[in-house]
């Protein structure tokens, strides 16, 4: 009756339900459906199949809960390539990740480009992450702080 219904999700919810987890994949790629795929991401996600679980999630289009559990096992590749694909909000709170990492080139892109070109641009001249301030500065606009810019060419002028 789901499968006639079209209803993926509730498809790989039965499947996985009862241990068939080939079908249940099957099912998630052939029909690309999201609900399907966040489906059996979560089941991924309770056997602790952390990398599936990353995989359907994100093919699910929830990347928040694919970045939250590459966060959580240290998949920071990860948790950069998606988090360049989310909301300015998540990028953001992927840089603060990054940040307290030490990872502060990857803080510096992701607040970039998450709209805090400040707190970029701040990170880039203390630990002196010249190639990264040329791109901060380069994508500078009349909207953003100026204070951006001037702080960024008083450092190129000093280095």
């Amino acid at each position: 009756m789901y499968k006639e219904a079209q209803d993926f999700g509730s498809v790989v919810r039965m499947f996985c339900a009862v241990g068939d987890v080939q079908n249940a994949t099957k099912v998630a790629m052939n029909s690309a459906d999201a609900h399907a795929c966040y489906t059996l991401g979560r089941y991924f996600e309770a056997e602790g199949n952390i990398t599936e679980a990353i995989v359907y999630y994100s093919k699910s289009q929830r990347l928040h809960h694919a970045i939250r559990l590459a966060k959580e096992h240290g998949y920071d590749q990860q948790v950069l390539t998606m988090s360049l694909m989310s909301s300015k909000q998540i990028q953001i709170q992927s840089a603060h990740y990054f940040e307290q990492k030490g990872k502060f080139d990857k803080a510096v892109q992701l607040y970039s480009r998450g709209g805090n070109k400040r707190r970029a641009m701040e990170l880039a001249m203390t630990h002196k992450l010249s190639h990264m301030i040329e791109d901060v500065a380069s994508g500078v606009d009349d909207t953003d702080d100026p204070e951006v810019l001037k702080g960024s060419v008083s450092f190129m002028m000093q280095n």
